[in-house]
Order: structure tokens, then C-alpha cells, then sequence
């Protein structure tokens, strides 16, 4: 789709997003080693978000990643629950596609994708990567000119 209707395709990546998610259950951990104070021993520690290697932690994050995208008026695709898009009056359309962590936004002009990526920015500490290069492993190279995009795994092989 990108190709066939010339759009860029920028990359970001989520810093530290388990920390985005707000845990829904009381959950209490033993003390973090070097935390311990002396005659407190028998304490343990509240969270208030979710942490990496708890069960909840990806479920939280895409939720509040959901309810974001919702609230700045993308739609959820109905057949992909990780691809978010928005048509703008002039009938084009903006794509945000997300797995875990990384993200790709595809759109013709740069400038809604910089738009994007302030909002994203504002509510996750986010990377930005610059024109998408490699996701997941896979290797991309695009000739404008020809419309032609390569997805590659030779790294793999």
C-alpha cells in the first residue's frame, strides 16, 4: 500500500514501555536488592505501573497505547488490531502500524507524520529513527522511482 500510493514511511520506537502501563489490579513486590533499609526488612513495595516480566505489562501498555489513538481520532482496523489509520477531509490517509515497541507511519507528506509523531511524542517517551530501515528484523530498501519496496531477512538466512 505504501508503495502503491508513494508514501513515506517513518520509524519510531517506545523507550521503557512497560513503564506507559497503569496497572488495574493491587500488586506488591519484594524489595528491590540495595532498597532494603535495616530494621525494615519484612516490607514489600507497591506498584503503581506495570514492570517488565509481569504478566499484565503488554496487555496495560497497549490499552493505554489504544485509548490514546482513539482519543486523537485513528481507528482500529478491524482485521489488524495493531494498525491504526485516520482519513483526513482530503480523503488520504495516515497509518500507524505497531508491534510491542516499534512503530511505522506511512503517509505521502512528511509534515502529518512530523504531526504524529509530537502528539506520540508528548504522551510516550518515544525514539524518533528517521525513515524506516529495518523493523523486526527485516531489512528495507525502496526505489521511489521504480515503485518498488524490498522487505529482506538475510541477516536471517
Amino acid at each position: 500500500m505504501t508503495t502503491q500510493h508513494d508514501m513515506e514511511i517513518e520509524q519510531m520506537d517506545v523507550k521503557t514501555l512497560f513503564l506507559h502501563g497503569d496497572l488495574e489490579e493491587t500488586i506488591f513486590i519484594a524489595q528491590p536488592e540495595g532498597f532494603v533499609e535495616y530494621g525494615k526488612e519484612n516490607l514489600v513495595c507497591q506498584l503503581r505501573k506495570s514492570l517488565y516480566g509481569l504478566k499484565q505489562s503488554l496487555r496495560q501498555w497497549y490499552k493505554r497505547f489504544n485509548y490514546f489513538m482513539l482519543k486523537i481520532n485513528f481507528r482500529r482496523c478491524l482485521y489488524d488490531c495493531c494498525v491504526y489509520y485516520h482519513v483526513f477531509q482530503d480523503g488520504m490517509i495516515i497509518l500507524l502500524l505497531l508491534y510491542v515497541d516499534d512503530m511505522l507511519i506511512a503517509y505521502q507528506d512528511k509534515s502529518r507524520i512530523q504531526d504524529l509523531k509530537k502528539m506520540l511524542s508528548k504522551e510516550f517517551d518515544i525514539k524518533d529513527l528517521g525513515a524506516a530501515q529495518k523493523i523486526l528484523g527485516m531489512e528495507i530498501q525502496r526505489d521511489r522511482t521504480a515503485e518498488r519496496i524490498w522487505i529482506s531477512q538475510a541477516k536471517y538466512i
